[in-house]
């Protein structure tokens, strides 16, 4: 996920850039879209936000639960926090993971095929030809036995 679409959707619901949450709220969003952080307990995901920003944990907190909350009390788009963070519910641990959920779903990143080695790629090649002549003389087999 990059990081520039969760901040234009942080600042399309009207949250003020300047707050200290909204480089928090980034920075949890973009942590929860790597393998370690998928189910985080929330205390250690705010102590490694403060880490990575030379911060408290209780101030990465604080200070998410205050952007949201004034996001939620500005209303500059109403429909769009309702779909990215809503009304209801305004933990912020339920406020961050449903706007990854929402942003994850709209921007799906394209799968990226495997890589596959040249020796495999040539066996794999090889393999199929001999498939192939071997389906033929078969078939070939088979046609002779019905005439």
């Amino acid at each position: 996920m990059k990081r520039e679409i969760v901040e234009n959707t942080l600042i399309s619901m009207g949250m003020p850039i300047k707050l200290k949450g909204f480089q928090y709220i980034v920075d949890a969003v973009m942590l929860l879209d790597t393998p370690e952080w998928k189910n985080p307990k929330w205390t250690a995901l705010y102590y490694k936000i403060g880490t990575m920003n030379q911060d408290t944990g209780s101030r990465v907190e604080r200070a998410i639960r205050n952007a949201f909350l004034k996001t939620r009390t500005k209303v500059a788009d109403y429909e769009m926090i309702e779909h990215y963070i809503g009304f209801t519910n305004c933990e912020n641990s339920n406020s961050i993971s449903f706007l990854y959920k929402n942003i994850k779903d709209e921007n799906p990143e394209p799968e990226q095929e495997e890589a596959v080695p040249e020796e495999l790629q040539t066996f794999n090649e090889v393999t199929a030809e001999m498939i192939r002549e071997i389906v033929r003389q078969t078939l070939k087999e088979m046609l002779f036995e019905l005439a």
